[in-house]
């Protein structure tokens, strides 16, 4: 029987014999002889097993069958230690393959689970690593949940300090806290608290998991964010955005961007425990996507109508850093993010007038704006410029930099938001007489006209009043009227001084043509 048994271990270790042994009934061979007394023939029994339970093949026919897991659930539950390890080493490789989850659904997760408890240490690793693999499919995560994975691996996570072990039970914790059903059972079990510890661990691997699981929890309501920040997370978050590793401080940086978002409790509270100079440092960095991630923080925590995390970010000397980002980065996302958040800071006037007061930054945008590759890096200069139009004494400031030339080429794109807001700086712009001509003469009339002519336009009615005030200036009106700004301004109707500025229009546009 040990021969038979050896031989059979021997060929199982074969990939192309698998399948094979499995169509001649090896697997019916193996179970008897499992049943054996000698300890020699049950060690060589398990061993072919666990080759077995790595064949896609063997698992898509165990698949068909009624009782596929029955034998490996017998060693499961069966007193030899050896079968207990090919029983989670199996579990463990089965895990892998979309054909093994669905064995394992039925009956295969609470063993897996009972498994991650074991006093023997090498069962116990195989059977973390079955549940992080298990938990990473959508159709098992559930069903982990269901049988109290989530106090399993909090609970096995607590009593283990070996490195394989809290790796799989990180990654485990990873996967499960991107379903948002799941995401509620962790939080309340405190799941951050024990991602903590394992955050500052010494190993890589189990950190930057631990970062990740970070991630994919902070993306709750906001009573779950401000759960997870009572937890005494942003020390540790703080920890390890400074560690030297990107992956870790990327993931850091969004997670504390996640916990901003939608709650001032958690801004303040972020802002409180100093992560706003390790974020403004961040900026500074040469790789690409940790200065993006920590721009996307930053943005998260300044987007509130209040404006303490406004001014603490500029306190922290913030503008010189975005300075520095804008005058460095060639990269389309973190202009986008930097000018994105500039425009969040400036809508606090004290703040608009130090940024403005810093001679580089208008020019800078201007110029990113006239070189911008994508659509929301322009939607967010627009929005920049159409807040510094709103006051008069920016306006110097403003045709200094060519901002003008830059509000008509705004109207002139086929983008709703930055025609939105391109219209709604032109429309404040042409109020001063000063630039009434220039704007006329750059060609900003044909694209007002266009704006006026879409009755679904959210810019219709700021189109409609930098039409009225260029043709407030006489020597726009000929070609107002050569570019069909007549017919554009009837349709304001009732607007105050409309029927006036079509007659003078009118008049002007008969006269000069009778001249000629």
């Amino acid at each position: 029987l040990t021969d038979c048994a050896r031989a059979l271990a021997n060929l199982c270790s074969l990939d192309k014999a698998q399948h094979a042994i499995y169509r001649q009934g090896g697997l019916k061979i193996l179970d008897t002889l499992s049943n054996a007394d000698c300890e020699a023939c049950k060690r060589y029994v398990a061993i072919a097993l666990r080759f077995m339970a790595t064949s896609v093949e063997v698992q898509r026919s165990l698949l068909a069958e009624e009782d596929a897991l029955s034998l490996y659930l017998g060693f499961f539950t069966s007193a030899s230690l050896d079968y207990q390890r090919s029983a989670a080493a199996s579990f463990s490789s089965m895990s892998q393959t979309e054909e093994g989850r669905l064995m394992m659904k039925k009956d295969g997760i609470s063993a897996v689970l009972r498994l991650c408890s074991h006093t023997d240490l090498h069962v116990r690793r195989n059977a973390v690593s079955a549940v992080a693999n298990l938990a990473a499919s959508p159709d098992t995560r559930q069903y982990i949940a269901m049988e109290g994975g989530v106090d399993v691996i909090r609970f096995a996570s607590a009593a283990n300090s070996d490195v394989d072990f809290l790796r799989g039970a990180t990654r485990a914790m990873s996967n499960l806290a991107v379903d948002t059903a799941i995401r509620e059972a962790m939080i309340s079990q405190e799941i951050p608290k024990a991602l903590s510890k394992l955050a500052k661990s010494a190993d890589s691997e189990t950190q930057r998991f631990a970062s990740l699981a970070f991630c994919n929890l902070c993306v709750g309501t906001r009573n779950q964010k401000e759960s997870i920040v009572k937890q005494g997370v942003l020390r540790v978050l703080l920890f390890i955005l400074r560690y030297p590793d990107l992956e870790v401080e990327r993931r850091a940086s969004l997670a504390i961007a996640a916990l901003s978002l939608g709650s001032s409790q958690n801004k303040l509270q972020i802002v409180g425990a100093g992560i706003v100079q390790s974020l403004l440092e961040a900026t500074s960095y040469p790789d690409l996507k940790l200065r993006h991630f920590a721009l996307l923080a930053l943005n998260s925590l300044v987007q509130s109508t209040e404006s303490k995390t406004k001014h603490h970010v500029v306190q922290e000397n913030g503008l010189s850093s975005l300075l520095s980002v804008l005058k460095s980065c060639k990269d389309d996302e973190s202009i986008h993010a930097c000018i994105y958040l500039l425009g969040s800071l400036a809508e606090d006037v004290d703040i608009l007038k130090a940024i403005v007061d810093m001679d580089s930054f208008l020019p800078l945008v201007v110029q990113k704006l006239d070189a911008a590759e994508t659509i929301e890096t322009k939607r967010s200069a627009a929005y920049f410029l159409a807040l510094l139009s709103e006051y008069q004494e920016y306006h110097r400031r403003l045709q200094e930099a060519k901002a003008l030339r830059s509000a008509v080429e705004l109207i002139s794109l086929v983008d709703e938001e930055s025609q939105y807001y391109g219209a709604f700086a032109f429309a404040l712009l042409a109020k001063n007489k000063s630039f009434q001509v220039p704007l006329t003469k750059m060609g900003g009339v044909r694209p007002l006209v266009s704006i006026m002519a879409s009755k679904h336009s959210d810019a219709r009615h700021w189109a409609g009043l930098a039409l009225l005030k260029l043709a407030d200036n006489f020597n726009n009106h000929i070609t107002i009227a050569e570019e069909g700004g007549i017919q554009a301004l009837l349709q304001l109707g009732g607007e105050e001084g409309a029927g006036v500025t079509v007659a003078n229009l009118a008049k002007r546009a008969f006269d000069a043509n009778f001249k000629k």
